[in-house]
């Protein structure tokens, strides 16, 4: 990994800015299709609901945000209320870095921001099939300082590797 030295910006995406949160979707479900086997509509489009998915610039406890390094655009994170069973989370449940900012560092200080920076329990959802996406959070449980990193299981969810998280106090 070759760390950067810049500046990285997380910040609240606007009302406004739904549309190009859509954009970057597209993005990140093109990256994904290599493994997910997604295929493009007759558009030339994922099947993404953009009202959906600019829900979370407005919806009461969900959160979209973009990571910015020097101030160019590098990225987003989405987040929303969940249940782990009984259990209250946040889930980190959306997450992705331009191929540009990759292998950097980037990624990484977004998780030590965003979750170690919070007294809540996180819900971090992997699907089993983005070896990527498995490496880089095996490698994020191991070098932060969770308080606790614990495997959580979902009959209904046999698609995902749900891990439990509890910021160091």
């Amino acid at each position: 990994m070759h760390a950067i030295h810049k500046i990285i910006t997380l910040r609240a995406i606007a009302p406004g800015e739904e549309e190009a949160l859509a954009r970057l979707f597209q993005l990140y479900c093109y990256d994904n299709s290599a493994w997910s086997g997604e295929a493009l509509l007759a558009d030339g489009h994922y099947d993404v609901c953009d009202a959906g998915l600019a829900s979370y610039v407005h919806a009461a406890g969900h959160s979209a945000s973009w990571i910015e390094v020097d101030g160019e655009l590098a990225g987003f994170f989405i987040t929303e209320p969940g249940m782990a069973g009984e259990l209250a989370v946040q889930e980190f449940s959306d997450f992705f870095i331009l191929k540009k900012y990759r292998r950097r560092g980037v990624a990484l200080e977004v998780v030590r921001r965003v979750l170690l920076d919070s007294a809540q329990t996180w819900l971090v959802a992997t699907f089993r099939d983005d070896a990527a996406a498995c490496a880089f959070w095996h490698h994020a449980f191991a070098c932060l300082p969770f308080a606790r990193v614990e495997a959580y299981d979902d009959a209904a969810l046999p698609q995902f590797q749900l891990t439990l998280l509890k910021p160091a106090a």
